[in-house]
């Protein structure tokens, strides 16, 4: 067994220890050609692209090249709910953790955030349920992974910088479905126009969710969720009290209530968890209320799809600040809703120039060579009843750690703000 990465030694802060242990043979600070080549199987990392030459190589040999979420799904045998989407990943299967939770399961909630099904692998902890948040570079290699419960929640432009093009992204996200069998269930969301388009394809139990008025098994009226399943009696889960605000909570909201249905968990439990669950930080989350303006962190918005879902959650003036490392999609999307509701863009970071180029015209816009200085001026031209809204549709590291780190930075600016 071995382990190749380009980074060295100093750049794993004692990670290294711990490989060791195992036995591995460890080559770092560059790959070598004959360990991928020597190799009975090769298990990659999400981050590490398909078509580097060690691995093109590699595969023509017929080397088998698998993920971590591959590996580790041939390691287990119990239910999976797994969520994939290019937005809401990371709220609807914490959701549907804490709606499992309620009616007295044990659910790992995992994947794709917190911790990897490898190491819960590795650490013996007890569960009777995996739910699994994926990324599209997760299903790239699992060649084999079959969820009992998958849930699309929404397929937008997005890491267009990996795939060769948008179709190519899509068919990544719908691979959840490709070897579920008709007594699997496949969610989806019914509003999406790529997911709609190809409902057909999926061979599971197909379950939709979309707004009120039409005919998919969960609706919602802004009030309240209603489920109808076939062969199920039918639910109906009140938002009265939940902090998940916004249309594309109420999606996830959906999607949540059909996977735990599927599951057989019950009203009641759906129900305390809608009302109880908090959300994530950096997701459409309010900072403060300086002079009459309400500020917005929605850092995690690191594709043009959230952003427009996070605009038309706001019937105020928005003061946008967008920007970061480019994923290359298109920007038009955020025409319409920024016509509709926006004061002012604010473009900064590397992306800063394209995203100027496509948005000046439509409203009034400037370009700033980072989040401070846009800040300052998106400030400088707010009113009370306004929202300075950070929801920046790229990658946050031309200029930060993660988009975490580019949050809490959005939240020390507001925190600096002066009362008079």
């Amino acid at each position: 067994m071995s382990a190749t990465d380009l980074r060295g030694p100093s750049e794993f802060n004692g990670a290294l220890d711990s490989i060791g242990k195992a036995g591995a043979l460890l080559r770092l600070g560059g790959h070598r050609l004959e360990d991928f080549l020597s190799a009975d199987s090769i298990i990659v990392s999400p981050g590490i692209p398909l078509d580097i030459e060690p691995l093109v190589q590699a595969r023509s040999r017929g080397i088998e090249i698998i993920g971590e979420l591959e590996w580790a799904w041939r390691q287990v045998s119990l239910p999976v709910i797994a969520v994939t989407g290019t937005n809401g990943k990371t709220t609807t299967t914490a959701l549907i953790g804490e709606m499992l939770k309620q009616a007295g399961r044990h659910p790992f909630v995992g994947g794709n955030i917190g911790t990897p099904l490898s190491r819960w692998i590795l650490s013996g902890d007890h569960a009777d349920v995996l739910v699994l948040e994926l990324s599209s570079f997760q299903l790239d290699t699992a060649s084999t992974f079959r969820p009992d419960v998958g849930v699309l929640l929404n397929i937008t432009e997005d890491h267009l910088d990996r795939y060769s093009s948008f179709e190519a992204y899509a068919d990544s996200k719908l691979s959840l479905f490709g070897r579920q069998t008709s007594g699997d269930f496949a969610v989806i969301n019914a509003n999406d126009p790529v997911c709609a388009r190809r409902a057909g394809e999926i061979p599971g139990k197909l379950l939709s969710f979309g707004g009120a008025g039409s005919a998919a098994n969960a609706t919602c009226d802004g009030r309240a969720v209603r489920l109808m399943v076939p062969g199920k009696t039918g639910i109906e889960i009140s938002l009265e009290k939940t902090r998940l605000h916004g249309a594309h909570n109420r999606e996830n909201i959906m999607a949540a209530c059909l996977a735990a249905m599927c599951m057989e968990i019950d009203a009641r439990a759906m129900q305390a968890a809608v009302d109880t669950f908090a959300g994530f930080p950096h997701r459409v989350e309010w900072v403060r209320n300086w002079e009459g303006i309400d500020f917005y962190d929605d850092s995690k918005a690191t594709n043009v799809g959230a952003v427009v879902k996070a605009l038309e959650g706001f019937d105020r003036p928005v003061l946008l600040l967008l920007g970061g490392r480019d994923k290359l999609g298109a920007y038009e999307p955020l025409l319409a809703p920024l016509a509709a509701r926006g004061k002012g863009a604010f473009a900064f970071g590397e992306a800063g120039p394209r995203i100027y180029d496509h948005l000046r015209g439509t409203l009034p816009a400037g370009l700033y060579p980072d989040l401070p200085a846009a800040f300052r001026e998106a400030v400088r031209r707010a009113a009370p009843g306004d929202v300075v809204l950070l929801s920046p549709a790229c990658a946050s590291f031309d200029q930060y750690r993660s988009y975490a780190h580019r949050g809490d930075h959005f939240k020390e600016l507001v925190a600096e703000l002066r009362d008079f």
